[in-house]
């Protein structure tokens, strides 16, 4: 118990951790949207292991880039991950595979020998083509593109040095690209602007290999020395890859609501998953996959959802019958969603949610309040109900609410950390 309390995981008095480094060791490596930061995560999985400091598993159903499992994997417990975004668990798998110093700096050093301007020069291979390749790309960066990803498959033999520059790659595309890097969906550099951006593809992937080395020499020692990380291809609702019963801890962030209107990991996600050669149709679903990402007529708007769910739908409906529609599936889906994971829990099990209250054609939806009362239903316990000013979550801070151009509301400027335990019967 005393080396639980200890630094670097005694409990945070506040969980704002406004001038925290949020890319300390391997959660370096790679962007993702709406990611929890470390500190959180850290902070989160002690507090659970001050309840039960016997705790030895944890689940994150939706674990996106990795942020709770390699936390988990520093503090010693046997960690499972799930998510349905190729490229997220891609991110997860780079940022807690431990590699071997000796075999990372003799394949490293190798790739850095291939990849030279000179040999760009000379270079005549074949660039991979995809729908809009070269509305996103220039052909100069689409050619020094093919060449770094041809490198990388000769060069490096070890499959986890090879994962590590695959997720460097796929940096160095986002980077590269024709794209808005500060959006979440895809939108295009202005034209004005697009003629002056220049990227030099062979430098941004170096910078970020050389990153993503420091991030690895952090924690490589830590995530040797931790139980293997397991990471699962699937769908929250359903969790078919995980053992059920099995787990003591839960430390999870669902989507705070369907991507095309929220955070849209698919297009994020998209023209990296195409150059690393996901199927197109695969790369292009991603966000009808995820919660919400689609509408099914089985039941009427508000069924068996919480009073605060009904009060919300019938305000939206008001203004907009459709969009009432989205926000009932997408509620719908997270219910589903927490039966899944109800079945992978241990009786007692410990479970943390962070989520922020969104806000839809001006209609306040208190997810807190709505994932306890779908939780309690199911025979959990309401342990506490905590919240954190964001700082440095790459959210966005003003969205359209009301779709009328020149409209905007504050969205997500506070999340709540909502701490569970599941007593063992659903209703």
């Amino acid at each position: 118990m005393s080396s639980i309390l200890s630094s670097p995981w005694a409990q945070p008095e506040n969980w704002d951790f406004r001038d925290a480094d949020t890319k300390e060791g391997t959660h370096v490596i790679h962007s993702y949207p709406a990611m929890m930061i470390p500190q959180v995560a850290r902070g989160l999985i002690a507090r659970l292991r001050r309840l039960n400091a016997d705790a030895q598993t944890l689940l994150d159903p939706f674990c996106g880039a990795g942020t709770v499992l390699v936390e988990a994997a520093r503090q010693g417990l046997a960690s499972w991950g799930n998510d349905l975004n190729p490229l997220a668990l891609r991110i997860a798998r780079a940022r807690t595979t431990p590699v071997d110093e000796a075999v990372l700096t003799r394949e490293s050093d190798r790739l850095q020998e291939a990849l030279t301007a000179s040999r760009l020069a000379r270079w005549d291979g074949p660039i991979p083509a995809f729908k809009g390749r070269d509305y996103w790309f220039k052909a100069e960066v689409s050619r020094a593109l093919a060449f770094v990803q041809q490198q990388i498959a000769r060069q490096l033999t070890d499959p986890d040095v090879r994962r590590l520059a695959e997720v460097a790659f796929s940096e160095t595309v986002r980077l590269a690209s024709n794209t808005r890097n500060g959006e979440f969906k895809l939108y295009r550099i202005p034209a004005d602007r697009l003629a002056a951006f220049q990227p030099d593809v062979l430098a941004l992937f170096s910078q970020t290999w050389q990153r993503y080395r420091a991030g690895l020499g952090e924690f490589n020692a830590a995530l040797r020395q931790a139980a293997a990380t397991r990471i699962v291809y699937g769908d929250s609702r359903r969790l078919a890859g995980v053992p059920d019963a099995f787990f003591d801890l839960m430390v999870t962030s669902p989507p705070y609501g369907d991507s095309r209107t929220t955070v849209a990991y698919g297009q994020f996600s998209r023209l990296s998953l195409e150059w690393l050669g996901v199927p197109p149709e695969e790369a292009r679903r991603v966000d009808r996959q995820l919660l919400g990402g689609r509408q099914t007529p089985d039941s009427p708007a508000g069924a068996m959802l919480p009073a605060a769910v009904q009060t919300g739908l019938a305000a939206i409906a008001v203004q907009d019958p459709a969009r009432a529609g989205e926000v009932q599936a997408f509620y719908r889906d997270l219910d589903r969603a927490l039966g899944a994971i109800t079945q992978k829990l241990r009786p007692g099990a410990l479970c943390a949610w962070v989520v922020a209250n969104r806000t839809v054609k001006r209609v306040v939806l208190p997810t807190n309040t709505i994932i306890a009362e779908l939780a309690m239903a199911r025979g959990y316990e309401l342990i506490e109900d905590l919240s954190r000013n964001i700082p440095n979550k790459r959210m966005p801070l003003a969205n359209s609410p009301s779709n009328v151009p020149g409209q905007t509301g504050v969205t997500m400027t506070q999340e709540h950390l909502v701490i569970l335990r599941y007593r063992g019967s659903q209703a």
